[in-house]
């Protein structure tokens, strides 16, 4: 059986309670996926398994009046180029209000 991990990228004032409460999961959890010693110590950039399972998971986000591949790539922790690749975008400059966008991919481990 092929396990599949959702990772997350550490931002700039993140908790992992945040965390855990974005991705439906517990600090325990991240704690114990992550082999983390003290859960008050997250470091920005820090690259951390959010999600685990059997099979591939992916989360979505719904373009809203506004938004940037930019603002949406920092709110979950990927890049431009990594938006683009997943969601076969032509022109990064231009999406649409109530496009659904694949903002996260789980990975098989």
């Amino acid at each position: 059986m092929t396990t599949h991990t959702t990772r997350y990228t550490v931002q700039s004032g993140d908790t992992l309670t945040e965390i855990a409460e974005k991705y439906g999961t517990t600090i325990d959890q991240l704690v114990e996926w992550n082999g983390i010693d003290d859960p008050d110590v997250i470091k920005k950039g820090q690259k951390l398994i959010v999600d685990k399972g059997d099979t591939p998971q992916k989360t979505t986000y719904t373009v809203k009046s506004g938004d940037t591949l930019s603002e949406i790539a920092s709110e979950y922790g990927t890049t431009i180029d990594q938006l683009v690749d997943w969601n076969g975008i032509d022109d990064p400059d231009v999406i649409q209000k109530g496009q659904k966008l694949i903002v996260d991919k789980s990975d098989p481990l």
